[in-house]
């Protein structure tokens, strides 16, 4: 088979595919928005992937993939013998360009969701089961919001535009089968059904359904979104949500008020090392240089105090129900997009 030749946008830079399959490309569109190719290819990456096994000089991944990497030109070869491993792996190091932008940034990653319009961002900042991507997904299927994130959020500072950007990591989204078969109806085909028995949880009641962390996968391209996006801050209304799902103790309802140093502590606490971290999560495949634990975390937490102060925030019991939140901050139905 010929070469397959695609380009898409990572961040602020192009990166260009070059590869003997075309399932190469279909991966790569799944996560990063396709662009036509530049007419100057200075400062344009390549990524050639290619089957077969490779040189046995080439260093290789976990999977098996052989790698090479040419900084100096910009260029980097995966071979592999299984199309997927090789497909994944290139998705992996367009993943890596993004975060070499942010990591000459400085940037940090809190454990968030995020949705915007042209004049706001509305984040939603909480641990695990917290229904950050219940609430995230709602918006923007049923009240017309786009996604900026699910659970990865990234923040920067960029002078030139204003203070703070927001992006996200491109990875696959995790919708848990409960909260699938709530909106099924508003969904595409999942990516990933990642061996579901979904029959068997429709089924169940309701209310078992949401004791499983069990799910599907989507990416922001089977949801209608452009991802990831920059999106500056500045000139922005922004709101920060703390939810956590009602219970008989503390019963869903109106939004409380955070005040911006306590929004600043809680937003520090949600700052992820662990996924950065982690190397079988963050993998390596072009060398880079990038700051330790304690420069990260402690760049964390300049970065969401800064967040808290052009931040309003608010504390929140829900019923996985965005409407509630938004209709109370003045940001529902109604408001231009």
């Amino acid at each position: 088979m010929g070469a397959v030749t695609s380009c898409f946008t990572v961040g602020d830079q192009i990166v260009r595919v070059c590869a003997d399959s075309p399932r190469v490309a279909e991966v790569l569109g799944e996560f990063y928005p396709p662009v036509a190719a530049p007419a100057d290819r200075s400062g344009v990456w390549t990524l050639t992937a290619l089957s077969g096994r490779g040189p046995s000089i080439a260093s290789r991944n976990a999977f098996g993939v052989a790698y090479s990497v040419n900084r100096a030109g910009r260029a980097v070869k995966l071979w592999s013998t299984v199309e997927h491993d090789v497909a994944v792996t290139a998705r992996k190091v367009a993943r890596e360009i993004l975060l070499e932008q942010c990591e000459d940034r400085r940037y940090t990653m809190v454990h968030a969701s995020a949705i915007w319009r042209d004049d706001a961002v509305v984040v939603f900042a909480a641990d695990k089961r917290g229904g950050k991507t219940t609430l995230a997904l709602r918006a923007v299927l049923e009240h017309g919001w786009r996604l900026l994130s699910n659970d990865h959020l990234i923040l920067y500072q960029d002078d030139a535009a204003g203070g703070l950007v927001a992006t996200s990591l491109p990875t696959p989204i995790p919708v848990k089968v409960g909260t699938f078969l709530d909106l099924e109806g508003h969904l595409p085909l999942p990516w990933d059904g990642a061996g579901v028995d979904v029959e068997a949880f429709r089924a169940m009641p309701r209310a078992e359904r949401y004791r499983y962390d069990t799910g599907v996968y989507f990416t922001y391209r089977r949801l209608g979104q452009d991802n990831p996006v920059l999106v500056p801050l500045a000139d922005r209304r922004v709101v920060v949500v703390f939810p956590s799902y009602g219970t008989a103790a503390s019963p869903a309802g109106v939004p409380d008020a955070v005040p911006h140093d306590q929004a600043a502590a809680e937003l520090g606490r949600h700052v992820r090392w662990d996924w950065v971290g982690d190397r079988q999560l963050n993998q390596r495949h072009l060398p880079r240089v990038e700051r330790g634990q304690a420069a990260f975390l402690a760049d964390g937490a300049h970065l969401t105090a800064v967040l808290a102060r052009v931040a309003e925030a608010v504390r929140w019991c829900h019923a996985g129900d965005p409407a509630a939140v938004l209709d109370a901050l003045g940001l529902g139905t109604g408001v231009t997009r």
